[in-house]
């Protein structure tokens, strides 16, 4: 097995983790996008506040905008996919060429998008090339540690948007299941008892805010020993 150092391991994980946040935030966004259009004009707020990000926008335009284009703005799914494709290109050797590619389309997408003024609409375009990567990855990344380090850090992104967005206990269940196995497969050290506390949860379905708060809270303390 060849020796993965500290800063690939990280590079590996948090691609995972910005591919994912992109990928989650994109499919969500539709549904909120109807929402603010035709019902909601202010709900893009219980949207930063459950995600933990400021509120900087000034309407619903804005947010549709600044959110989704701003590069300028660190938490835009622009800037976003901008770090998942900066720690791609340190990892090209590793995901291949053709997995980088994926990222640079979807990144090429939006500025698209962005010049022609068509916002939202190029959501799908940049979904399919998201998951185009997440199979390339599975083709060609032949290491296995390294392809779980990737994974377990897609899960964890995954679980944490999960909680925050008030998906089902059911699908909760089934992302702490894969993390726990991407973990183990990643050799990442992990809390073997917070682990089974977030099972528990998942087995409990109990459906209280604070329930949430406190599973979630667990989810950040996870890798920290």
């Amino acid at each position: 097995m060849d020796f993965i150092s500290i800063e690939k391991g990280e590079n590996l994980f948090w691609l995972g983790r910005y591919v994912e946040r992109v990928y989650r935030t994109l499919n969500y966004l539709e549904g909120l996008y109807d929402v603010l259009i035709d019902t909601d004009e202010t709900a893009y707020k219980e949207f930063c506040a459950a995600l933990n990000i400021p509120d900087v926008y000034e309407d619903a335009s804005d947010f549709m905008t600044s959110y989704f284009f701003d590069e300028l703005n660190p938490d835009s799914v622009y800037s976003n996919l901008s770090r998942a494709y900066d720690d791609g290109i340190l990892l090209r050797n590793t995901i291949s060429t053709r997995s980088l590619a994926y990222i640079q389309l979807a990144l090429d997408a939006m500025e698209d998008a962005k010049a022609e003024g068509s916002g939202a609409l190029c959501s799908f375009e940049v979904i399919d090339r998201l998951l185009a990567f997440w199979g390339s990855i599975d083709e060609y990344l032949s290491s296995g540690q390294e392809r779980c380090l990737v994974k377990a850090g897609r899960y964890l992104e995954r679980l944490d948007m999960q909680l925050r967005l008030g998906e089902s206990w059911e699908t909760i269940g089934v992302t702490i299941g894969k993390l726990d196995r991407r973990l183990q497969g990643a050799k990442i050290a992990y809390s073997g008892q917070k682990m089974r506390v977030l099972k528990n949860f998942a087995q409990l379905a109990d459906d209280d805010p604070e329930t949430r708060l406190v599973a979630l809270e667990t989810v950040q303390k996870l890798l920290n020993n």
